[in-house]
């Protein structure tokens, strides 16, 4: 009884309000969990589908569009949120790289490096056990 009463309060209106029980706390925990999962799924599959819709997945041609596109209507809207917040912000710098020369130049890289991997993996193995092999020997 004693360990009733500890669990038990009063609340403001002088009603009998009881702890909730650790199972409670823990499906909550758990399913706080999953909603944050579930948000930041949403934002990154959001955000692909986004890039992918307006086409900067796209060749370098179509980047390059998206680019001006964007570099025309953010400076716009930062114009009308620092006006409507009243707070003046710097100018933004105007990019002045060829999008369309380098936009595949990372992916050709990592393909590049992906398709090396297997026949540098095996190199880099064989000499580390020739290596290990040679320090055994000279121990002996």
């Amino acid at each position: 009884l004693a360990a009733d009463d500890a669990r038990r309060a009063r609340g403001p209106l002088g009603v009998v309000v009881s702890a909730p029980p650790l199972k409670c706390l823990q499906m909550a925990s758990r399913a706080l969990a999953a909603v944050r999962i579930i948000t930041k799924t949403g934002i990154i599959g959001g955000s692909v589908y986004l890039a992918y819709d307006q086409g900067l997945l796209g060749d370098g041609e179509q980047s390059c569009k998206v680019l001006n596109k964007v570099s025309v209507a953010v400076p716009e809207a930062l114009d009308q949120w620092s006006k409507y917040f009243e707070v003046e912000l710097p100018e933004l710098p105007k990019p002045n790289v060829p999008v369309a020369d380098y936009w595949n130049s990372g992916i050709e890289s990592i393909v590049s490096f992906l398709s090396n991997a297997p026949t540098k993996l095996n190199e880099y193995t064989e000499s580390g056990w020739q290596y290990i092999k040679k320090m055994t020997s000279s121990t002996e």
